[in-house]
């Protein structure tokens, strides 16, 4: 573990012997900060801002702090998103303070302790786990609530009327440059998802990842092994900042996603066989593996979830689409709980919407526009909803499964005509998920607002939908080829991504040459 060290001019006599102690207990110091203080001393609130940034873009992942007597980096700390940090003045508390309450910057003073004191309360927090007993996940939970309280707009808004917002992109920049961890404290982010196209644009153009690949390349690593490498670095980095919402929830929300090779659609055993190998890579409680929910995905899902390994079921586009998956879900539960094996295992159905609007975009009559993809939405939330009361279902939560959150994807608005924040404001429903662009998730921070909730009865999905169907859309035939045409496009996706890959990787090479 890396941990970030810095103390004002009062502190700095300490800080030599704490990054000596974090060293003996086997753990990384990272000092930050000056190394000698001015005539006009060092400010604390500087010292605790660098350590926030350092936990913020992911180069730490705990921190401490120094000051004269400990209050000002304390105050200063905790005026900082995502920072939970107290003073400890014994061994006790220095392991207590993260056990019991997930603390993530200790505060020392150190005109008031000794070294050998100080010493032994930095071996302590950096050594102590975070207890995931459900009383301090309960009070996890609701220091974060008041923190969410503190920038309330629509995406606080959106999240406290039961719905999870998550970001649909990921790039090294926008961990390292603390971004993610601005959304996740002020726009109530809690989760993200990613796939080759994000991916591919995170690395055109972008030096962020070449002294990864030119490691990676020494040691004989190419392709899409070498894609692999990069992306997990990236999304393990992610979901150590949604961890603690991870814990707080109980394994509901703070989740990110990585795709198997989207050429695996069709191709049930190797989509398991690679599932799996990335699951024991990623060795990360809250990453889910992407399967996509084509007929030959389906039964890939259930021997996953059977096996433990929580999915993100991609590519649904209607009711059907998404009832065969949670029938995949629970069967992999069930399968479990027959088997004696624990539920403690998660997966979530994204049903992708904004497609549907495109695709019958200037076919129907200007009082249906945009009206397609919100109302398949509703016929599938109303299926979610029977789902969760049927019977079988609650049999299994009463053994402690979680639900298969619906998931609304591909909610950019791409119709010039519609607003910015369209499916955001129409898809608000409670017990799901909404993962949306960067640009959307601001534009809803900025101006959006939240409208009446998704009825559990599906509202007047069926009517729509019979009007569009008068007017010459097959609905059904059409969720089809949306799923067969996504699944093209990432393979598309893919290729270009490789391809990307393999441009960087001699790019990284030529400049590694004399």
């Amino acid at each position: 573990m890396k941990v970030a060290i810095a103390a004002d001019h009062a502190g700095l006599p300490l800080r030599p012997t704490i990054a000596d102690a974090v060293r003996a207990a086997g753990h990384e110091p990272l000092l930050y900060g000056p190394d000698t203080a001015p005539p006009e001393g060092i400010d604390y609130p500087l010292v605790a801002q660098a350590v926030a940034d350092a936990l913020d873009a992911t180069d730490a992942e705990r921190g401490i702090l120094v000051c004269g007597s400990g209050a000002g980096v304390t105050i200063a700390a905790n005026k900082l998103p995502g920072i939970r940090a107290a003073y400890a003045a014994d061994h006790y508390t220095g392991h207590q303070m993260v056990e019991h309450d997930h603390v993530n910057v200790l505060t020392l003073g150190a005109r008031v302790m000794g070294p050998a004191v100080a010493a032994e309360i930095v071996e302590a927090f950096v050594n102590a786990v975070p207890s995931t007993e459900e009383r301090h996940l309960r009070r996890l939970g609701e220091v974060l609530d008041f923190e969410r309280e503190r920038s309330m707009n629509a995406a606080t808004l959106l999240h406290d009327a039961g719905q999870s917002l998550w970001l649909d992109n990921i790039t090294r920049a926008l961990l390292t440059s603390g971004t993610l961890a601005r959304y996740i404290a002020d726009l109530a982010v809690t989760g993200l998802t990613s796939n080759p196209t994000i991916f591919d644009k995170a690395l055109t153009g972008s030096s962020d990842y070449d002294d990864q690949i030119r490691s990676l390349l020494a040691a004989g690593t190419e392709g899409e092994e070498l894609f692999f490498e990069l992306a997990l670095v990236d999304l393990r980095n992610a979901a150590s900042l949604l961890r603690a919402i991870f814990d707080a929830t109980s394994g509901v929300d703070g989740w990110v996603s990585l795709e198997v090779s989207p050429k695996l659609a069709h191709d049930t055993q190797s989509t398991v066989d690679e599932a799996k190998s990335l699951h024991a890579k990623a060795a990360t409680p809250n990453l889910f593996i992407k399967v996509p929910g084509t007929p030959e995905g389906i039964p890939a899902i259930e021997e996953l979830i059977a096996a433990g390994v929580s999915v993100n079921v991609t590519l649904l586009f209607s009711r059907e689409h998404y009832e065969v998956a949670a029938e995949a879900y629970v069967r992999g539960l069930e399968r479990r709980m027959e088997g004696g094996l624990g539920l403690d295992v998660s997966s979530v159905a994204s049903v992708f919407i904004s497609r549907w609007d495109a695709a019958v975009a200037g076919k129907l009559p200007d009082d249906l526009n945009g009206r397609l993809g919100v109302a398949v939405a509703k016929r599938t939330y109303k299926a979610y909803r029977d789902v969760l009361s049927s019977d079988r279902w609650q049999k299994l939560a009463a053994a402690g499964a979680r639900p298969q959150r619906l998931l609304w994807a591909s909610t950019g608005t791409k119709d010039p005509n519609l607003p910015d924040t369209y499916y955001i404001h129409a898809l608000a429903s409670e017990q799901t998920i909404n993962t949306m662009p960067e640009k959307t998730l601001l534009a809803f921070g900025e101006h959006g607002d939240i409208g009446d909730l998704l009825p559990a009865d599906g509202g007047d999905a069926e009517d729509v939908l019979a009007r569009i169907g008068t007017a010459g859309v097959d609905v059904d035939a059409l969720a089809a080829t949306l799923q067969t045409e996504g699944a093209d496009a990432f393979v598309k996706s893919w290729d270009d991504l490789l391809a990307c890959i393999g441009s960087t990787s001699d790019r990284v090479r030529t400049a590694n040459e004399p």
